[in-house]
């Protein structure tokens, strides 16, 4: 009812705002701004909002994400009173963006629905480079006339803007963005850098061009795509140590893909080589047009296209680097989960740790000793500032709770640590600062000895998306994290150092709404210490990109929120006990998400608005000149288990690691004529979204008009074992030899596959058939035999014929699964089972088996209908 609107919602909101701040009442009003004044942060803001609708139940469902770009009281309350008198709003959950630091729900696996500490779904999962062939698709947008700004460095973007405008994309060169733009290919990562900083300003050019992106893509299709050289394998395996500081490129592009769902998106790192610009440029347009689904893809001089993925593997138990009473500096590993960490660790290894943070260690208010909660202490600082006259805004009275906690939380990590067997100081400087932090280091080797271990976590956060980010909260986020670990690389440069640790995120992996300068510094951080490990082999060196920690951040309104996302929170013990595994692992791995599986594009914040992922294709004669034998009335007919091939390249585009274990329920929704095939093609769109466990992907085929043609589930996972057994026996009469391809079948040249039918009866139909290899079909990455499994669909037509007495013409497939082969030619059998016969329709199972015996393909639940009689 109208109760809670109005003057009513004013108070309602005030008194949640100051019993979750703790700020008197009296010192709040409607007009202070939540962030600036009030230091509410967005995780204090899904709490306050939580609260609110407990409190009043007939408030407006409102879009959480349209709250979290309010700044004041007031203005929240204009907005909840306008949503109330729209009676309509689509009920929406809290966005990632209100998530602690790289917790996005969305990309973290399945995890216990219980909200107790339950580890069974944590684990270990390091990044990998993997071969990724070409799957044939373009980019959307690109053949179906986007215009594309293509900037960068002028020689490299002229040259692509070039080449792409050949293949009759509508493409140009731009100094800067247009305002209305909504599609850019940006080369700035292809730039020659002079040093570090030119590198890493280039994240922040870049970041710009995606906040001037952001007006126009945050609720439309279009495409950003970022270009670097780093190797051509992200940073993997690869020395350099001037042009990795720009490799936050792909972190960035992966929150566009949160926080813009309907754009498409890519970060490509290609390796120059001695490539010219224009060779380059064909190279990128053979990606861009003919590459797939992939978001980040590293492509090799040497013509390698790999892209990156995260496999559970756990660590491998050896030897510590570390000496006891060796020294190991810590940023940030005073407070937080860093300490908990650190003092874990210092039991195992007894060194000398020295602390660095910003914190002053000043002496406490004595009015606030033996209080411990931070209300008591802020009443008792709020009490004697009145009593001395003093006049308070919130912001202050909240520094100086802050202060107090913090040089506690400082003394119990100092003193934790010393209880474990270690030792340990602390120490006041800016990471960030490389002239106090040099100094500050040269009194710790005077008094301590070298320095052997180097861990970097330091890292603040300023949640806000891309488009309402603005420079200052970029930089004061991406410097802590990539300026400081600068910093503390140029400070031990000389310091015989056996271990360097960067604390990551797994927003770096994944991506982040809210946080795209978080997930960028994270992603630099990762890479320079692949780069830093090829260049020194003896470091054992370890980027570990944390999920969600219990504690810290994580209130009970927003662990309750990850509970029912699935995301599983890493309790502080364990998070430590894994802290201390990986510092004695000696596997390869350097980079490792830690937490729940990291699933890059899976399911989004509430499953309603999961990101669809599409692609582009052009079927014409030059692509597709088998098709000419399989036309009715002379237009080509795309054949239904082509589209079957199709859907599984593009899953496998979009799933990087993951294999399609079967197409369920392919479906000819209205079949695809071709009537441009011989006169510049025709285009088709692929779409796939997340279906509801995630597991599979829900897919269409749909034409440039947005019709859907074709659609089906794919399965995706690690494929099972092959059925094996005997087929059932069929009793077969002879074929009476009747010409298949003059009378029977439509199917001409490359689709005359039937090579002999062994028999027929009303129990089914078997043949021997040609496949791909052996039809004369071009040499391809064939994921299936297509040629094969439609010799065996024109096997179901003739069983039709036979028992609905005339044509028909496949409509459904309920299962199509299929096997690795051990040689890829040879004489195949196919038998169609009947499974059911009615008065217009057949419905049959296809089994297709190898020269062996060995059945390599299954097409399940096959119908077919008869066509009207002419």
């Amino acid at each position: 009812g109208p109760s809670t609107l109005g003057p009513d919602l004013k108070d309602l909101l005030l008194s949640v705002v100051a019993e979750k701040t703790g700020f008197p009442l009296d010192m709040l009003n409607p007009e202070m701004d939540l962030e600036a004044d009030l230091g509410v942060d967005s995780i204090k803001r899904v709490e306050i909002l939580a609260t609110l609708d407990e409190r009043a139940p007939d408030l407006p469902k409102v879009d959480r994400a349209r709250l979290t770009s309010l700044h004041t009281l007031a203005e929240i309350v204009e907005y909840l009173a306008a949503a109330g008198s729209t009676a309509e709003q689509r009920a929406q959950g809290p966005g990632p963006s209100e998530e602690s630091p790289g917790q996005n729900a969305a990309l973290l696996g399945p995890g216990p629905s219980t909200l107790g500490p339950d580890t069974s779904q944590l684990g270990r999962y390091p990044v990998t480079l993997t071969d990724a062939p070409a799957s044939g698709f373009a980019m959307p947008g690109l053949l179906s006339g986007l215009a594309i700004a293509v900037l960068g460095p002028e020689a490299e973007a002229v040259a692509l803007a070039t080449e792409l405008a050949a293949r009759g994309v509508n493409a140009s060169f731009q100094a800067e963005l247009p305002s209305d733009c909504r599609g850019c290919i940006d080369l700035s990562g292809l730039a020659t850098t002079a040093n570090r900083d030119a590198a890493m300003a280039i994240n922040q050019r870049v970041f710009a061009h995606a906040r001037s992106l952001a007006a126009n893509l945050s609720d439309a299709e279009g495409l950003f795509v970022s270009v670097q050289d780093t190797g051509g394998s992200f940073s993997i395996s690869n020395a350099d140590s001037e042009r990795v500081w720009l490799a936050g490129l792909p972190a960035l592009i992966k929150t566009c893909a949160l926080e813009w769902p309907r754009a498409a998106v890519k970060a490509i790192d290609i390796e120059r080589g001695d490539r010219s610009s224009a060779e380059l440029a064909v190279a990128l347009a053979d990606e861009l047009l003919a590459g797939g689904g992939e978001i980040e893809v590293a492509l090799g001089a040497d013509g390698a296209r790999r892209t990156l993925i995260s496999a559970a593997q756990p660590a491998r138990p050896g030897e510590s680097v570390i000496q006891p009473g060796e020294v190991v500096v810590v940023s940030g590993g005073a407070r937080g989960v860093t300490a908990a960490c650190i003092a874990a660790w210092a039991g195992q290894v007894k060194a000398q740790f020295v602390l660095l943070g910003r914190t002053e260690l000043s002496a406490e208010p004595s009015e606030c000793a033996g209080l411990r909660s931070a209300g008591e202490i802020q009443q008792s600082l709020l009490n004697s500032a009145k009593a001395r006259g003093e006049k308070l805004t919130p912001a202050v009275l909240a520094g100086r709770v802050q202060q107090v906690l913090a040089v506690r939380e400082i003394e119990q990590t100092l003193a934790a640590i010393r209880t474990n067997g270690g030792q340990a100081r602390y120490l006041s400087v800016a990471v960030d600062d490389q002239a106090a932090l040099a100094t500050a280091l040269d009194k710790v080797r005077a008094e301590l000895g070298p320095i052997i271990g180097l861990v970097h976590a330091a890292g603040v956060l300023a949640d806000k998306r891309i488009a309402e980010k603005t420079d200052e909260q970029y930089a004061r986020v991406f410097d802590t994290k990539v300026r400081g670990l600068q910093s503390l690389l140029a400070a031990t440069a000389d310091d015989p150092l056996k271990l360097l640790c960067v604390f990551s995120s797994v927003s770096a992996r994944c991506g982040n709404t809210g946080q795209a300068d978080y997930a960028m510094a994270n992603e630099v951080l990762n890479k320079v210490a692949q780069s830093q490990r090829a260049r020194r082999p003896e470091l054992r060196v370890k980027a570990l990109g944390w999920g969600p920690w219990e504690g810290g951040m994580v209130n009970p309104a927003l662990r309750q929120r990850f509970a029912e996302l699935g995301v599983p929170m890493i309790p502080l013990d364990t998070g430590a006990q894994m802290f201390v595994a990986e510092m004695a692992d000696n596997s390869d791995a350097i980079e490792v998400v830690l937490g729940g599986e990291p699933r890059p594009q899976a399911l989004l914040s509430d499953g309603a608005d999961a990101r669809a992922e599409s692609l582009e294709l052009r079927v014409s004669i030059l692509s597709h000149d088998y098709l000419t034998g399989h036309a009715v009335n002379g237009q080509p007919v795309v054949p239904a288990v082509l589209v079957a091939e199709w859907l599984t390249r593009a899953a496998r585009s979009f799933r990087p690691g993951q294999s399609v274990v079967a197409l369920h329920d392919l479906r000819v929704l209205k079949g695809i004529t071709l009537p441009g095939f011989s006169n510049g093609g025709d285009l088709l769109r692929i779409e796939a979204r997340p279906a509801a466990d995630g597991r599979r992907l829900a897919m269409r085929l749909v034409d440039l008009n947005g019709v859907p043609r074709y659609s089906a589930e794919a399965e995706l996972g690690q494929p099972g074992p092959r059925q094996s057994g005997d087929l059932p026996e069929l009793d077969l009469e002879a074929w009476d030899g009747e010409p298949l391809y003059r009378d029977l079948l439509f199917h001409r040249g490359p689709f005359e596959l039937i090579e002999q039918v062994a028999g027929i009866s009303d129990q089914g139909i078997r043949a021997q058939l040609r496949g791909v290899a052996d039809a004369g079909w071009p040499a391809d990455d064939w994921q299936l035999d297509v040629a094969a499994l439609d010799g065996g669909m024109q096997l179901a037509v003739l069983f039709g014929q036979r028992m609905l007495g005339g044509p028909n013409l496949p409509t459904q497939i309920a299962e199509l699964r299929s096997y690795p082969r051990a040689e890829a030619g040879g004489p195949i059998t196919a038998t169609a089972y009947s499974r059911q016969v009615g008065r217009s329709a057949t419905t049959t199972d296809i089994v297709l088996t190898d020269a062996r015996g060995e059945r390599f393909a299954e097409l399940l639940g096959v119908q077919n209908h008869a066509l009207p009689s002419a």
